[in-house]
Protein backbone atom coordinates (compact mmCIF):
# COMPACT_ATOMS: atom_id res chain seq x y z
CA UNK A 1 0.00 0.00 0.00
CA UNK A 2 1.75 3.36 -1.15
CA UNK A 3 1.80 5.80 2.05
CA UNK A 4 -0.14 8.99 1.84
CA UNK A 5 2.10 11.76 1.90
CA UNK A 6 2.73 14.17 4.89
CA UNK A 7 -0.25 16.82 4.72
CA UNK A 8 1.95 19.55 3.87
CA UNK A 9 4.89 17.83 2.58
CA UNK A 10 6.47 20.70 0.57
CA UNK A 11 7.30 22.58 3.81
CA UNK A 12 8.61 18.88 5.30
CA UNK A 13 10.64 18.96 2.97
CA UNK A 14 12.67 22.19 3.05
CA UNK A 15 12.86 21.35 6.47
CA UNK A 16 14.74 18.16 5.75
CA UNK A 17 16.42 19.88 3.83
CA UNK A 18 17.63 22.51 6.07
CA UNK A 19 19.27 20.04 8.02
CA UNK A 20 21.70 19.55 4.85
CA UNK A 21 22.17 15.94 6.41
CA UNK A 22 21.06 13.73 3.45
CA UNK A 23 24.84 12.36 1.62
CA UNK A 24 26.36 13.24 4.28
CA UNK A 25 29.19 10.79 5.61
CA UNK A 26 29.10 8.19 7.93
CA UNK A 27 29.07 10.01 12.08
CA UNK A 28 30.70 7.86 14.77
CA UNK A 29 27.88 9.28 17.47
CA UNK A 30 24.99 8.08 15.08
CA UNK A 31 26.61 4.66 14.65
CA UNK A 32 27.13 3.95 18.10
CA UNK A 33 23.27 4.66 18.76
CA UNK A 34 22.38 2.16 16.15
CA UNK A 35 24.50 -0.33 17.11
CA UNK A 36 23.71 0.02 21.16
CA UNK A 37 19.84 -0.20 20.32
CA UNK A 38 20.19 -3.10 17.85
CA UNK A 39 21.89 -5.01 20.90
CA UNK A 40 19.41 -3.66 23.29
CA UNK A 41 16.41 -4.31 21.26
CA UNK A 42 18.00 -7.89 20.01
CA UNK A 43 17.63 -7.07 16.38
CA UNK A 44 19.47 -7.58 13.01
CA UNK A 45 18.45 -4.71 11.46
CA UNK A 46 18.44 -0.76 13.25
CA UNK A 47 18.71 1.97 11.11
CA UNK A 48 18.18 5.87 11.35
CA UNK A 49 16.13 6.87 8.05
CA UNK A 50 15.39 9.93 6.70
CA UNK A 51 12.24 10.32 4.26
CA UNK A 52 13.14 12.54 1.29
CA UNK A 53 11.38 13.03 -1.52
CA UNK A 54 11.83 9.93 -3.76
CA UNK A 55 13.90 7.97 -1.22
CA UNK A 56 15.01 6.53 2.43
CA UNK A 57 18.02 7.66 2.93
CA UNK A 58 20.21 6.28 5.91
CA UNK A 59 22.16 8.19 8.05
CA UNK A 60 23.39 5.21 9.99
CA UNK A 61 22.93 1.27 9.44
CA UNK A 62 23.47 -2.00 11.03
CA UNK A 63 22.50 -5.16 9.21
CA UNK A 64 21.29 -3.75 6.17
CA UNK A 65 24.41 -2.54 4.47
CA UNK A 66 22.54 0.21 2.23
CA UNK A 67 22.88 3.99 1.82
CA UNK A 68 18.84 4.28 0.43
CA UNK A 69 16.08 2.59 -1.00
CA UNK A 70 13.53 3.74 -2.86
CA UNK A 71 10.38 5.44 -0.86
CA UNK A 72 7.94 3.33 -2.74
CA UNK A 73 5.70 0.67 -0.22
CA UNK A 74 8.16 1.59 2.32
CA UNK A 75 7.17 1.45 5.57
CA UNK A 76 9.05 5.02 7.18
CA UNK A 77 6.85 6.35 4.84
CA UNK A 78 3.37 5.46 6.38
CA UNK A 79 5.43 5.36 9.70
CA UNK A 80 6.18 9.37 9.83
CA UNK A 81 2.08 10.40 9.60
CA UNK A 82 2.35 8.48 12.95
CA UNK A 83 2.35 10.93 16.07
CA UNK A 84 5.06 9.08 17.80
CA UNK A 85 5.78 5.50 17.39
CA UNK A 86 4.48 2.38 15.45
CA UNK A 87 5.04 -1.11 15.95
CA UNK A 88 3.99 -3.64 13.48
CA UNK A 89 4.57 -7.35 14.71
CA UNK A 90 3.87 -8.92 11.44
CA UNK A 91 4.21 -6.80 8.81
CA UNK A 92 2.83 -9.73 6.39
CA UNK A 93 -0.91 -8.73 8.32
CA UNK A 94 -0.95 -4.94 8.12
CA UNK A 95 -1.80 -3.42 5.02
CA UNK A 96 0.72 -0.23 5.81
CA UNK A 97 3.83 -3.40 5.19
CA UNK A 98 2.11 -5.74 3.42
CA UNK A 99 4.21 -5.13 -0.05
CA UNK A 100 7.43 -3.91 1.34
CA UNK A 101 10.33 -4.61 -0.40
CA UNK A 102 12.22 -5.81 2.91
CA UNK A 103 9.33 -8.28 3.04
CA UNK A 104 9.93 -10.23 0.45
CA UNK A 105 12.78 -12.92 -0.69
CA UNK A 106 14.70 -15.57 1.04
CA UNK A 107 14.85 -13.76 4.23
CA UNK A 108 11.81 -11.33 4.65
CA UNK A 109 11.86 -8.89 7.72
CA UNK A 110 8.60 -9.10 9.15
CA UNK A 111 8.92 -7.24 12.11
CA UNK A 112 8.91 -2.86 11.86
CA UNK A 113 9.47 -0.86 15.37
CA UNK A 114 10.04 2.86 15.16
CA UNK A 115 9.97 6.68 16.50
CA UNK A 116 9.72 9.12 14.60
CA UNK A 117 12.21 11.85 14.38
CA UNK A 118 10.90 15.10 14.55
CA UNK A 119 12.19 18.50 14.31
CA UNK A 120 11.96 20.76 17.22
CA UNK A 121 8.76 22.57 15.49
CA UNK A 122 7.57 19.51 15.32
CA UNK A 123 7.90 18.61 11.54
CA UNK A 124 8.77 14.86 10.98
CA UNK A 125 11.42 14.06 8.62
CA UNK A 126 12.61 10.60 9.63
CA UNK A 127 12.12 7.03 11.56
CA UNK A 128 14.40 5.69 14.26
CA UNK A 129 13.54 2.15 13.63
CA UNK A 130 14.64 -1.81 14.27
CA UNK A 131 13.42 -4.56 12.63
CA UNK A 132 13.91 -8.88 12.82
CA UNK A 133 12.95 -11.68 10.52
CA UNK A 134 10.73 -12.86 12.34
CA UNK A 135 7.25 -11.83 13.91
CA UNK A 136 7.92 -10.45 17.90
CA UNK A 137 6.94 -7.33 20.22
CA UNK A 138 9.17 -5.06 22.04
CA UNK A 139 9.52 -5.35 26.01
CA UNK A 140 8.90 -1.95 27.70
CA UNK A 141 12.18 -1.36 27.91
CA UNK A 142 13.08 -1.67 24.60
CA UNK A 143 10.38 0.70 23.43
CA UNK A 144 11.09 3.66 25.71
CA UNK A 145 15.23 2.95 24.74
CA UNK A 146 13.95 3.29 20.70
CA UNK A 147 12.34 6.60 21.76
CA UNK A 148 14.66 7.90 23.89
CA UNK A 149 17.24 7.43 21.20
CA UNK A 150 15.31 8.88 19.06
CA UNK A 151 15.01 12.11 20.49
CA UNK A 152 18.74 12.20 21.23
CA UNK A 153 19.81 11.26 17.51
CA UNK A 154 16.99 14.27 16.93
CA UNK A 155 19.19 16.61 19.28
CA UNK A 156 22.42 16.00 17.43
CA UNK A 157 20.75 16.81 14.24
CA UNK A 158 19.42 20.09 15.18
CA UNK A 159 22.77 20.87 17.33
CA UNK A 160 24.40 20.18 13.75
CA UNK A 161 21.88 22.27 12.16
CA UNK A 162 22.51 25.15 14.33
CA UNK A 163 25.90 24.95 14.28
CA UNK A 164 26.14 25.39 10.71
CA UNK A 165 23.80 28.24 10.77
CA UNK A 166 25.79 29.95 13.47
CA UNK A 167 28.90 29.55 11.39
CA UNK A 168 26.91 30.99 8.22
CA UNK A 169 24.92 33.82 10.02
CA UNK A 170 28.18 35.60 11.91
CA UNK A 171 29.14 38.07 9.22
CA UNK A 172 25.21 39.19 9.20
CA UNK A 173 23.92 38.66 12.51
CA UNK A 174 22.88 41.76 13.89
CA UNK A 175 25.04 43.19 17.17
CA UNK A 176 22.90 43.62 20.68
CA UNK A 177 22.90 47.48 19.77
CA UNK A 178 20.55 46.73 16.96
CA UNK A 179 18.20 45.50 19.01
CA UNK A 180 16.59 43.51 16.46
CA UNK A 181 15.78 40.34 17.76
CA UNK A 182 14.56 40.90 21.62
CA UNK A 183 14.85 37.14 22.04
CA UNK A 184 18.49 36.31 21.66
CA UNK A 185 18.88 39.68 23.42
CA UNK A 186 17.34 37.92 26.18
CA UNK A 187 19.17 35.32 25.92
CA UNK A 188 22.36 36.72 26.27
CA UNK A 189 20.90 38.76 29.27
CA UNK A 190 20.66 35.56 31.13
CA UNK A 191 23.92 34.15 29.96
CA UNK A 192 25.39 36.89 31.89
CA UNK A 193 23.94 35.89 35.20
CA UNK A 194 25.42 32.94 34.76
CA UNK A 195 28.43 32.70 37.41
CA UNK A 196 31.84 31.64 35.60
CA UNK A 197 31.90 28.36 36.91
CA UNK A 198 28.57 27.60 35.14
CA UNK A 199 29.68 29.28 32.03
CA UNK A 200 32.50 26.53 32.06
CA UNK A 201 30.25 24.21 32.13
CA UNK A 202 27.76 25.68 29.36
CA UNK A 203 30.92 26.14 27.31
CA UNK A 204 31.97 22.30 27.94
CA UNK A 205 28.88 20.70 27.31
CA UNK A 206 28.72 22.61 23.65
CA UNK A 207 32.36 21.25 22.69
CA UNK A 208 30.94 17.96 23.35
CA UNK A 209 27.59 18.65 21.77
CA UNK A 210 26.03 17.75 24.90
CA UNK A 211 26.87 14.35 24.96
CA UNK A 212 29.27 14.11 28.16
CA UNK A 213 27.66 12.66 31.44
CA UNK A 214 27.60 14.55 34.31
CA UNK A 215 30.51 11.80 35.57
CA UNK A 216 32.26 12.68 32.37
CA UNK A 217 31.64 16.43 32.73
CA UNK A 218 32.72 16.22 36.81
CA UNK A 219 35.77 14.20 36.09
CA UNK A 220 36.86 16.96 33.24
CA UNK A 221 35.95 19.59 35.67
CA UNK A 222 37.60 18.31 38.98
CA UNK A 223 33.95 18.38 40.68
CA UNK A 224 32.03 16.32 41.73
CA UNK A 225 28.82 14.72 39.64
CA UNK A 226 26.71 15.91 42.41
CA UNK A 227 28.20 19.73 42.04
CA UNK A 228 27.96 19.23 38.10
CA UNK A 229 24.21 18.37 38.72
CA UNK A 230 23.94 21.06 40.30
CA UNK A 231 24.88 23.60 38.17
CA UNK A 232 23.05 22.49 35.38
CA UNK A 233 19.88 22.34 37.13
CA UNK A 234 21.02 26.18 37.93
CA UNK A 235 21.93 27.22 34.13
CA UNK A 236 18.84 25.33 33.09
CA UNK A 237 16.80 27.26 35.15
CA UNK A 238 18.42 30.74 35.00
CA UNK A 239 18.74 30.22 30.75
CA UNK A 240 14.99 29.10 30.85
CA UNK A 241 15.17 25.94 28.75
CA UNK A 242 14.11 22.79 29.00
CA UNK A 243 17.01 20.36 27.38
CA UNK A 244 20.96 20.59 26.93
CA UNK A 245 20.07 20.63 22.99
CA UNK A 246 18.12 23.42 23.15
CA UNK A 247 20.06 25.61 25.62
CA UNK A 248 23.60 25.11 22.85
CA UNK A 249 21.39 25.58 20.06
CA UNK A 250 19.90 29.20 21.48
CA UNK A 251 23.41 30.13 22.76
CA UNK A 252 24.70 29.48 19.21
CA UNK A 253 22.02 31.77 17.39
CA UNK A 254 22.73 34.04 19.98
CA UNK A 255 26.10 34.41 19.82
CA UNK A 256 27.26 33.34 23.51
CA UNK A 257 28.59 29.98 22.64
CA UNK A 258 30.82 29.30 19.51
Amino acid sequence: MLAKKHPQNKQRLEVLRDFDVLDSGKEKIYDDITQLTAEICETPLCFISLVSENRLWFKSEVGFGLSETTIDESICSHAILQDDFIEITDTRLDERSINHPLGKGDKPALFYAGAVLRSFDNWPIGMFVVMDYKPRVLTPLQRRVLKVHANNIMQQLELSRARAKSANDKSSKPNDDQGKNAFYNDVRARFETLTPREKEVVGLMAHHSGSLSSKELARELGISPRTVDHHRASIMLKMNVDSIAELIIVGLKAGVLT
